[in-house]
């Protein structure tokens, strides 16, 4: 008995994921909305919650990883947005990999932090061969 409680205990404790890996970017840990580009950049500003009609994205401190955006595959306006569910990890101070379901299926690409800092995120996305390095997920 007291083994199947110890398991089931530690079965459902949460993924702790090492924030310490991200250094001064740890303030990337929050909920980001769209505001523009500058040129493959993408601004972002700090949000108190996903807004319904913009693309953003939450970063727990669990892993979790939540990415507000189209849900479907046709891009021309009106877009209909949706909640899809994932998860990322530091790969070092600056570049996350992330790995979230999409309409049709799952995706991985990694986000480079060009800075952090307030309310304010500067990132670009790196997807296949401009990613920084193999892709480190397992499937």
């Amino acid at each position: 008995m007291f083994l199947l409680v110890t398991i089931l205990m530690v079965s459902c404790e949460k993924v702790s994921v090492d924030l310490a890996a991200l250094g001064e970017n740890s303030g990337i840990v929050g909920t980001w909305i769209e505001d523009g580009y500058n040129g493959d950049t993408l601004l972002m500003n700090r949000s108190g919650k996903l807004v319904s009609d913009r693309y953003g994205f939450t970063i727990e401190e669990d892993g979790t990883f939540i990415e507000h955006k189209n849900s479907g595959w046709c891009g021309t306006p009106p877009v209909s947005y949706d909640d899809f569910d994932g998860t990322w990890e530091a790969v070092s101070d600056s570049l996350l990999d992330i790995k979230v379901a999409y309409w049709g299926g799952v995706m991985t690409y990694q986000i480079r932090i060009v800075s952090v800092g307030g309310a304010r995120l500067a990132i670009r996305y790196l997807y296949s061969v401009d990613r920084a390095e193999a892709n480190r997920f397992n499937f």
